[in-house]
């Protein structure tokens, strides 16, 4: 099954919305699509891999949410978060 996955497709931590999709590309090495996104925290609490790492992830596409796993990792200057879309 083949699965297109597009940029803005929502993510959602714990069943609650936390942030979008930004970029996606199928990994050669994984043999899965791995996906971009950034997740917001619902208040002003600080985001820290704990934070990334306490939490299940899913991705909504075409109306149906799938499971992520993530890799977190921070360079010096964006601090971002990468989530590998797994199905």
């Amino acid at each position: 099954m083949v699965i297109e996955i597009l940029s803005g497709e929502p993510i959602y931590r714990n069943g609650e919305f936390s942030g979008f999709v930004t970029s996606t590309v199928y990994g050669f090495t994984f043999e899965k699509q791995v996906c971009l996104g950034f997740v917001h925290a619902p208040s002003s609490e600080r985001i820290t891999v704990n934070y990334i790492r306490g939490a299940t992830y899913e991705i909504n596409i075409a109306t149906k949410r799938f499971k992520a796993r993530f890799n977190v990792y921070q360079p010096a200057e964006m601090n971002p978060t990468v989530l590998l879309y797994i199905n």
